[in-house]
């Protein structure tokens, strides 16, 4: 993997490596090919090339979790007893909105899990941190944009056909529910503008060739944040693969670096800059995504006053 597959992947994700989304799910090929100054059939390939390798598995179309009354946190805690960390990680697999575990090299493991309100969230922590043995955690919240988008049941629908398969041709997806293509683009578009919607790759380290994946936490002085944040982006260069930094307080920076003393390096240099207040960097051996939670998800929008059913859309040519 060299620089413009990370670049590649990096535009896929997101539209700028300064936030934690990206609503665009049908972002095309060619204006990912015209923004990295390449021609199309080089991204094609490149991607292409990532998903033979095992590295790049997947895409999976996510709702914000603003419409179903969710927020997300992730929190990182060392396993007491490191030769039962696959039990833990199979017990944390098992609870209630947990969307992503990363195992983390040496005892550490990330879980990245979406609640409803400060008592869910406090209850999750200490039931994962008791099933590992941990006494103490970091928490961070991950916040979604603002999104105040009415869902129809046409919308519902479109979302449940594209979450395997966001790049699904919007002729296949007309045909599949008997809508007209015009009615499909459009809606997807308005999901999209309105970041009801947002895009996660399905990423397994184990498979990155000429790399290692890195996760950087760094928590710092809102004060400063903005001028940290571009410190931080510049550094990192085209190491970054995304980040998410819409929380005042912290921000979270996935790499790919060449060499594991980068990571000692990057992680020095953080610590280094006035205004943060701490950091750590851990290196990412696998990405166990639990993709049920977005399913459940979209279950719960039903049921949910953010969905407004209407009468169906009558296809036309």
């Amino acid at each position: 993997m060299d620089s413009l597959d990370v670049r590649i992947i990096r535009e896929m994700l997101e539209s700028k490596a300064t936030s934690p989304v990206d609503s665009n799910v049908r972002k095309s090929l060619s204006s990912i090919a015209r923004k990295l100054k390449v021609d199309e059939n080089t991204v094609k390939n490149r991607i292409e090339r990532l998903r033979r390798s095992g590295f790049l598995r997947g895409w999976w179309v996510g709702i914000n979790p603003n419409l179903v009354g969710q927020k997300m946190a992730q929190i990182w805690f060392d396993v007491k007893n490191s030769s039962a960390k696959q039990e833990v990680i199979e017990k944390v697999s098992l609870i209630s909105g947990v969307a992503v575990i990363k195992n983390l090299y040496g005892p550490s493991l990330c879980i990245a899990f979406y609640y409803e309100g400060e008592q869910t969230l406090k209850k999750t922590t200490e039931l994962i941190s008791s099933i590992a043995g941990s006494t103490y955690t970091t928490c961070a919240n991950e916040p979604f944009p603002t999104c105040r988008t009415t869902l129809s049941s046409d919308d519902l629908r479109i979302i449940a056909s594209l979450q395997k398969e966001p790049l699904k041709p919007y002729t296949d997806v007309a045909k599949e529910l008997e809508l007209s293509t015009k009615t499909v683009k459009r809606r997807i578009t308005r999901l999209s503008e309105g970041d009801a919607l947002y895009l996660v790759a399905e990423l397994d380290p184990k498979f990155l060739s000429g790399g290692i994946a890195c996760g950087l936490l760094v928590f710092y002085d809102d004060a400063k944040r903005k001028y940290l944040v571009e410190e931080i982006v510049s550094y990192l260069g085209d190491q970054l693969i995304f980040a998410n930094l819409d929380d005042p307080h912290h921000g979270y920076f996935a790499l790919i670096i060449t060499n594991l003393a980068s990571a000692q390096q990057i992680l020095n240099w953080a610590l280094a800059q006035k205004g943060v207040s701490s950091g750590r960097i851990d290196i990412v051996q696998e990405i166990i995504s639990l993709y049920s939670v977005y399913e459940e998800q979209l279950e719960k929008l039903q049921h949910s006053s953010a969905y407004a059913p209407h009468t169906k859309t009558l296809r036309t040519k």
